[in-house]
């Protein structure tokens, strides 16, 4: 059984030569497939600043939407089954 969660927002994570750099909060999603397999290269139209660092615009950074989980979807008979079989067991 899969665990569907409500879905309350999105972020796209900006990396620089490999190297993350930090992220902005998105209330829509910008590309259809999402996490690694959905990263693209870009080009930044504005300066991204984060804390100390900073991108200049013009820059290529690499991107990637993750989408931000909420609650489990269902009453709480479902959400305690889903918790229950998500376990990993691991017999030493």
């Amino acid at each position: 059984m899969k665990a569907e969660f409500n879905i309350i927002g999105f972020h796209k994570d900006i990396y620089l030569n490999g190297k993350f750099y930090g992220s902005i909060k998105m209330d829509e999603a910008d590309r259809e497939t999402m996490g690694y397999t959905g990263r693209r290269v870009e080009v930044l139209d504005q300066d991204f600043k984060n804390k100390n660092k900073k991108i200049k615009a013009g820059t290529e950074v690499v991107s990637e939407c993750v989408p931000l989980c909420g609650r489990i979807k269902g009453n709480m008979e479902q959400v305690i089954q889903t918790l229950a079989n998500s376990r990993v067991v691991y017999n030493y």
